[in-house]
C-alpha cells in the first residue's frame, strides 16, 4: 500500500474516527478491517476522552493497516474540540481549553482542533460544537474539512433524503472561515491542516426510514489525509508510528475528497536553485522560487498566497513564479466541489 510519486512516498488516511470505546459502532478491529479493505494505510481513533485502545495494546499493524490511538478532548460545555495525539494521558475533564491545550504542549503530543467553525442550532438534536477561545496558542493543527460536520450544516427537511442517500455527493469543500484563519495563523507558525470523517456509523432518522448515513466504508471512501513520506512507511511499529506523527507536525499533508478522483499522484512542490521541497517545507529565497503543481486529472486549480487567490487555471499542471516572500498553497475543484488541498511551502519566511 502507499505510492511512490516522484520523490516521496504518498500514504492515505482517515482521522477522527470513533469506535465503541465512545460514541461508534464498531469495535477498533472491526473498524480497521474495514479500513484496510477500503485502501487506507493508516486510521487516527479519537474516542472521547479516553485512551481505552491504547491502554488495551490495540495500537499497531492490523492486516497492513497502521491503527493510532488519540482521543478527542472537550470542555466543560462541550465546546473546543480538540483531538490529541501521541499522548502519554487523557488530561483532566474540568480542565478550560487553554489549560489541557498547554498540558498536551508539554507533553509535546499532536493537538488538533476539531469541527473549530461549526454551526448548526444549538437547541437541535445534534447541536454544534464549535471552537470558541481563539485567544488560545500552542495547538499543532486545524481540522479544515469535517464531513460529517458539513453534512450536518447543509442538512434541511428538503433536501435531507437526497442528502442521506448520497452523502459523499453533497460535500462541497472546507469553510472558507475556517481557511482563513488557518492562513493568518501559518503566516506566524506552521500549523498542519487536515481532512477528518469524524466517523462513528449511527443511524439517523429520515423521515420514516432510520439510515446508517454514513457506514464506515462511506467515510473511508470520501474525505482522506496524505502523508508525504521522504522514505516508505516502515513494517516496524514505532517507527512507522514516528514517520506519521513527524509529517503532521512538519504539515507534509494534503486532504483530499476521493470521490472527484484518485488524488495520490497530486505534486506540490517548490524549488530555488538546488532547493526542492513540498508542502511543508521551506524555501530561503522567492527570486528564483518556482512552485509546481501537477494533478493527476484535469481541475481548476487556485493558487493562494499568503492568504489570498493569486492565480486560477484549468488543466492538470501550474507553474508560479513567486514575486514575494510568504506562505503558498493549492486547491483543486472540480465542477464546484473541492478535490484537493495542499499545506504551505514557505518561502523566505
Amino acid at each position: 500500500m502507499g505510492k511512490k510519486v516522484g520523490d516521496w512516498y504518498h500514504y492515505a488516511g482517515a482521522i477522527h474516527v470513533h469506535t465503541t470505546e465512545s460514541d461508534g459502532t464498531k469495535s477498533l478491529e472491526e473498524v480497521s478491517a474495514i479500513g484496510e479493505r477500503a485502501g487506507l494505510d493508516f486510521i487516527l481513533f479519537t474516542d472521547h476522552m479516553n485512551l481505552n485502545n491504547l491502554d488495551a495494546g490495540k495500537e499497531g499493524f492490523h492486516g497492513k493497516l497502521l491503527a493510532l490511538v488519540g482521543y478527542e478532548h472537550n470542555d466543560l460545555d462541550d465546546n473546543n474540540h480538540y483531538m490529541v495525539f501521541d499522548t502519554p494521558r487523557v488530561y483532566g475533564k474540568d480542565l478550560s481549553s487553554a489549560e489541557y491545550v498547554r498540558d498536551s504542549g508539554r507533553d509535546n503530543a499532536i493537538g488538533i482542533i476539531a469541527h473549530p467553525d461549526e454551526v448548526r442550532d444549538r437547541k437541535g438534536q445534534y447541536p454544534p460544537f464549535p471552537w470558541t477561545d481563539w485567544n488560545v496558542d500552542g495547538y499543532t493543527g486545524i481540522e479544515l474539512w469535517n464531513q460529517m460536520s458539513e453534512w450536518m450544516e447543509r442538512l434541511t427537511p428538503r433536501n435531507k433524503l437526497v442528502m442521506a442517500f448520497s452523502p459523499r455527493k453533497s460535500m462541497i469543500g472546507p469553510d472558507v472561515k475556517t481557511l482563513a484563519r488557518w492562513d493568518a495563523v501559518n503566516r506566524t507558525r506552521k500549523i498542519v491542516g487536515v481532512a477528518s470523517v469524524d466517523a462513528h456509523a449511527f443511524p439517523i432518522k429520515v423521515g420514516p426510514f432510520t439510515v446508517e448515513i454514513f457506514p464506515y466504508k462511506v467515510h473511508f471512501r470520501s474525505l482522506r489525509t496524505y502523508l508525504i513520506l521522504p522514505e516508505p512507511m516502515s513494517a516496524d511499529f514505532a517507527a512507522a508510528k514516528k514517520q506519521v506523527y513527524d509529517a503532521i507536525r512538519d504539515c507534509r499533508v494534503f486532504g483530499a475528497h476521493i470521490r472527484w478522483g484518485d488524488p495520490v499522484d497530486f505534486q506540490f512542490t517548490g524549488r530555488s536553485g538546488a532547493e526542492r521541497v513540498v508542502a511543508g517545507g521551506r524555501l530561503n529565497d522567492f527570486k528564483d522560487a518556482v512552485l509546481r503543481v501537477e494533478l493527476p486529472s484535469p481541475a481548476q486549480i487556485r493558487m493562494i498566497g499568503n492568504g489570498r487567490k493569486l492565480i486560477e487555471a484549468v488543466g492538470r499542471e501550474l507553474q508560479f513564479n513567486p514575486t514575494e516572500p510568504g506562505i503558498y498553497r493549492v486547491e483543486a475543484w472540480k465542477q464546484g466541489k473541492c478535490w484537493i488541498f495542499s499545506n504551505h511551502i514557505r518561502i523566505a519566511v
